[in-house]
């Protein structure tokens, strides 16, 4: 595990069919520590993903920071 990558910022938010909510923003540890919904989506700690609609898993978050 990456240390560092736990503070990194992220955005979460909980999508439901198309539409999307933004619960808010934390860092990769506390955005673990949330319960384990698969309804909840992350950005990527190093991209402004939100303009690209690129979001994370909680699987791919984990991995992130393992890496």
């Amino acid at each position: 595990m990456v240390e560092e990558n736990l503070y990194r910022i992220v955005e979460v938010s909980l999508k439901r069919g198309s539409d999307r909510r933004d619960v808010g923003i934390m860092t990769v540890r506390q955005a673990l520590e949330l319960p384990d919904v698969p309804s909840l989506e992350y950005t990527h700690p190093e991209r402004n993903s939100r303009a690209g609609s690129r979001f994370l898993t909680r699987d791919q978050l984990e991995a992130y920071v393992c890496s």
